[in-house]
């Protein structure tokens, strides 16, 4: 096997979807398709069982995988800390992130980069909800850990670098207490089109104006104000692998109901503020029924919705050894903590 079919074999068993792994790898699906079909011809049997609703490895490539992907990672960390060693690992890393639990696992991170780095700072900084990956382009931050609701792999620009998947957590919808959907064991993605959904509050990067000279903008209310624009691929997520499921109301009014005027919010506090007072559910990954419980709100798991994944992104251009050893020990601490969020140090 050459390097770049080990790569294109090891990207489809983490992503598990032929267009997610050659957005990631910059290439088109066509080469991840006839590489896929290359190696399954040398092997002789199938590595993934494909329909036009999902991907899975078999039998024979989840034992490739398992038996490749460590070896593959370990020849990469052998070249990385050669390049450390020569040229060295140090300096400032400025590290965005979303809420309180994501910050914490970002300080364990960096607290075993030291470590192995005592030349190495790293600086926090929390992003918005709106803000999406712009403090990259600013200038703000140097590397962001971020979801795929909130930045979708599709959408990145080319001047994005995604790292793989570090983990994932299930899907939940945050209601009132006193909510009908409170008392539920679980809620279905189709359902959730017949409440009043939250949206995030407008940014400058991310608001559009209610309409535009001659002609809408997307989710447009003419006459009225700016609306939140969740990023172009993130509705249809909570959609994916359904064909009875609706496409996620990101930031919509009830079936039926008049659009653009869902209650907004700028803040996790503010998000739980207005749950509590029923102004409206809104969905959240997993470790929120955690870090953001509070009496007059209840998380609700959401079935026929993918998980949340959680990456580290960062721009091409500022690539550099101290973004690469950051995300290795953030890679690590996972692998010693499997659910890294939820789970105590």
């Amino acid at each position: 096997m050459e390097r770049r079919e080990i790569e294109i074999f090891l990207t489809v068993g983490e992503e598990l979807h032929f267009g997610r792994s050659a957005e990631r790898l910059r290439v088109s699906v066509a080469m991840v398709s006839k590489t896929v079909q290359k190696l399954e011809r040398s092997v002789g049997a199938a590595l993934f069982e494909r329909t036009s609703r999902r991907v899975a490895l078999t039998a024979i490539g989840r034992r490739l995988f398992e038996d490749l992907r460590p070896a593959h990672q370990a020849v990469l960390d052998a070249f990385a800390r050669a390049v450390a060693a020569g040229r060295g690992v140090d300096g400032v890393l400025r590290v965005g992130f979303l809420g309180t639990a994501t910050a914490e696992f970002v300080v364990r991170a960096a607290e075993l980069l030291r470590t192995r780095h005592p030349g190495c700072e790293v600086r926090l900084h929390e992003s918005r909800f709106t803000d999406g990956t712009a403090p990259l382009r600013e200038d703000v931050i140097d590397v962001l850990l971020i979801d795929n609701f909130a930045a979708p792999v599709s959408t990145l620009e080319p001047e994005h670098r995604a790292g793989p998947v570090l983990f994932r957590e299930a899907p939940m919808l945050a209601v009132s207490a006193r909510h009908p959907l409170a008392r539920r064991e679980a809620v279905d993605v189709a359902e959730i089109a017949r409440y009043e959904v939250l949206r995030p509050r407008a940014s400058p990067q991310r608001a559009v104006p209610a309409s535009a000279p001659g002609q809408p903008a997307r989710g447009a209310v003419p006459g009225q104000a700016a609306r939140w624009v969740a990023p172009e691929g993130a509705e249809q997520l909570f959609a994916a692998g359904r064909e009875d499921a609706s496409s996620f109301p990101l930031g919509g009014a009830p079936e039926g109901g008049a659009a653009g005027r869902s209650p907004e919010f700028g803040s996790v506090q503010e998000m739980c503020a207005l749950i509590g007072a029923g102004r409206g559910v809104y969905p959240v990954p997993s470790h929120a029924s955690v870090y953001d419980a509070r009496p007059d709100v209840a998380f609700v798991p959401i079935t026929g919705a993918p998980a949340y994944e959680w990456r580290l992104i960062w721009l091409s251009a500022a690539d550099n050894n101290l973004i690469r050893a950051f995300t290795e020990a953030a890679r690590d601490y996972v692998a010693a903590h499997p659910d890294p969020l939820t789970t105590p140090a």
